[in-house]
């Protein structure tokens, strides 16, 4: 009797164990995931927003226009960054500042996902700086 009390306990402990460094290992395997994709996708979509900023018909835009010139960059932006964005999570895009004058634009990008065990949710945001010049 005292041998089958040990065994169990022994199981237990060890389904325990197994079950505490999947949930850690997953978690971090997901944090990682998020991190490298979502820096990755907003280098590329910078890469493909500088083709909108350098073509020769987006130039002529006049001065009075910047809210449109700014707006049709961060509708690149997004649109590319939603493709390359290799996750399910909820993607948000904010323009933190710009001047369009020395081709500077600081863009923060928060990505919201659920971690594969417990149902939890994790954030990651990603703040840079970008120059065209």
């Amino acid at each position: 009797m005292r041998g089958v009390i040990t065994c169990s306990g022994i199981i237990v402990v060890i389904a325990l164990i197994v079950m505490i460094h999947a949930s850690i290992t997953g978690n971090n395997i997901r944090r990682d995931e998020v991190n490298r994709s979502l820096d990755g996708a907003m280098d590329f979509a910078f890469d493909r927003m500088g083709d909108v900023y350098a073509d020769k018909y987006f130039t002529t835009y006049d001065a009075g226009k910047r809210q449109q010139i700014l707006t049709d960059l961060m509708e690149e932006f997004c649109v590319v960054l939603s493709e390359r964005v290799a996750s399910d999570g909820n993607v948000t895009v904010k323009l933190i500042d710009s001047d369009l004058d020395r081709g500077l634009f600081q863009i923060g990008v928060t990505e919201e996902y659920e971690y594969p065990f417990g149902g939890r949710t994790g954030k990651c945001y990603y703040e840079k700086t970008y120059s065209f010049n």
